[in-house]
């Protein structure tokens, strides 16, 4: 199996998704295609750039996430929010714990449209049981906010 592709492996004490993230940023991994799990794999998540402060995410939106008007869903565009705001938290927890999105407030800003959209999310905090994260997604050139993001996650060890 390549790094980074789908594994039908069960957990084993750790969050497969935590410890590729964590690992990608500590080793500064740059243009790093992240199909660890289905969700980045169907939005074609690309890791551009990351640090200690923010990563910065590639996500691509599908023919089949657009609406009549050619405009993408809402949701897709949340969905990709949520995801970067979730990989930067995982990025930072330590082995043998992840989290789950537990508030997520959405702002939208202007229609986004089939294709590359960036996302740069940062981490505010990390408690024993809750991290706070935001996220800005703008279109392909970063010339046009498409929404912005905050939310709470629950921090919580890995179910065996």
């Amino acid at each position: 199996m390549k790094p980074g592709e789908i594994s039908d492996i069960p957990l084993q004490g750790d969050n497969p998704t935590r410890a590729f993230i964590a690992d990608a940023v500590a080793s500064r991994r740059r243009h790093l295609p992240l199909e660890v799990n289905p969700a980045l794999a169907s939005l074609s998540a690309l890791l551009v750039e990351s640090g200690k402060d923010e990563l910065v995410i590639r996500f691509t939106a599908p023919r089949d996430a657009t609406q009549g008007n050619g405009v993408v869903g809402g949701g897709t565009l949340a969905n990709m929010l949520d995801l970067a705001m979730a990989m930067g938290v995982l990025s930072q927890l330590k082995p043998g714990h992840t989290c789950a999105t537990v508030s997520l407030t959405v702002n939208m800003q202007s229609a986004g449209h089939e294709g590359h959209f960036i996302a740069v999310a940062g981490v505010d905090r990390v408690g024993r049981q809750i991290a706070f994260a935001h996220a800005k997604l703008y279109d392909a050139e970063r010339s046009r906010l498409i929404a912005n993001a905050t939310s709470s996650l629950a921090v919580m060890a890995v179910r065996p």
